[in-house]
């Protein structure tokens, strides 16, 4: 049965792929966000290195190297989910079943912990008081005691709680209560310590979003096409959106009363956080995959038709644009005016929002991860701004 599903979510993932404009199929090409961690930019590529860049000019801190996997598989070496920091160890959760812990300083190598040896990871590592979890596609989610010692990593079995369906997404704890999502269609709701099952509830489709919590609300959209509000305590439904034409697969973001929830259909919708009446929509020219990120009073989100978009967040009016000339398909990372995203060329993007909206880019060029393999220059000297 768990092999009829396990190809139903491979034909997923591939239907994604398709959905978004990917060509390669063959092989997974991550799309990982991009984490800031001090002064440090930390990601992993979409030719499978492991990153650390230096936030304020786009310089490697230390020359990428590539995610260790088996021969066999070659065609896994890729991370969709975010990257967690810490102790000053980088945790990677990579789609051939393993976490990988580098040190962030110096990329050296401290620790593989196997997952999975049959099933891939998808979602990214969630780090709680010195707790691992993490989902794959077997359907479990696992908890791992970390100890920190000897500028080492231990990975301590915790406890691991199984789900019917593959786990795509990243979990999140508020309090208590761990909130994982599955393609079984349900929401789950554990004792973070425990594992112990709180509640669970279905949605109509299968949930690879991470959800957000938000005011003792969990807030996730699922393959149905419609976006869900559920009480954290009890996974009763609050209300339900469902106006969208196509899958989420991004997470939503909240400010204020306002949330903002990203679509393949191509539109992001602003929506009150506790009725979800829907306040406006922008429409884009492709699929958003990614999370939008706030800037002061500005929202910016980027699309599969190459283009990032700053809009008002009171009226989704659009300020600026940018198109940096192919897909976007990670998330949007905001650390105050600054954003960080990946694109499909292989580039690692720094742009500048400014008070009016307009964009420019903050480093001399781009970080292009495909040029390390011929030992070039990562940042071409000869660069043109996009925006």
């Amino acid at each position: 049965m768990f092999s009829k599903n396990k190809k139903i979510s491979v034909c997923l993932l591939l239907l994604l792929i398709t959905i978004v404009g990917c060509s390669r199929i063959s092989s997974a090409q991550g799309w990982s966000g991009v984490l800031v961690d001090d002064n440090r930019l930390v990601l992993a590529s979409m030719d499978g290195h492991i990153m650390v860049l230096d936030k304020n000019t786009g310089k490697h801190i230390w020359k990428p190297d590539l995610m260790r996997v088996n021969e066999e598989d070659e065609n896994k070496r890729a991370a969709y989910g975010l990257p967690a920091v810490s102790n000053g160890i980088v945790f990677v959760g990579v789609y051939d079943g393993k976490i990988q812990a580098i040190e962030v300083d110096t990329g050296r190598i401290v620790e593989t912990e196997v997952v999975s040896d049959d099933f891939e990871i998808v979602g990214g590592p969630l780090i709680h008081e010195n707790n691992l979890y993490i989902g794959s596609s077997d359907g479990i989610l696992r908890s791992y005691d970390l100890d920190f010692s000897n500028q080492q990593v231990t990975f301590v079995d915790d406890w691991s709680y199984k789900v019917d369906g593959e786990i795509w997404s990243t979990p999140v704890i508020h309090d208590d209560t761990l909130i994982i999502t599955s393609l079984d269609h349900y929401v789950y709701a554990l004792n973070k310590d425990t594992g112990e099952l709180l509640w669970k509830t279905e949605t109509g489709g299968a949930v690879a979003a991470t959800p957000v919590i938000e005011e003792d609300t969990v807030f996730v959209g699922s393959f149905d096409g419609v976006f869900y509000a559920f009480d954290l305590h009890t996974g009763v439904e609050e209300w339900v959106f469902e106006k969208a034409s196509n899958w989420y697969w991004g997470g939503a973001v909240i400010e204020g009363q306002t949330i903002y929830i990203p679509s393949l259909d191509g539109k992001l919708y602003a929506l009150d956080v506790r009725s979800g009446k829907k306040k406006w929509e922008l429409e884009t020219n492709g699929a958003i995959v990614g999370s939008p990120a706030i800037v002061s009073d500005m929202i910016v989100v980027g699309s599969t038709d190459g283009e990032i978009r700053i809009a008002e967040t009171s009226s989704g009016e659009v300020l600026a644009s940018c198109d940096v000339g192919d897909s976007i398909q990670s998330p949007i990372t905001s650390d105050g005016f600054e954003i960080y995203f990946s694109v499909r060329d292989h580039s690692v993007r720094a742009l500048t929002v400014k008070a009016n909206g307009n964009p420019d880019e903050k480093w001399d060029a781009p970080y292009f991860s495909n040029l390390l393999k011929d030992d070039k220059n990562p940042q071409p000297s000869d660069w043109s701004p996009d925006c």
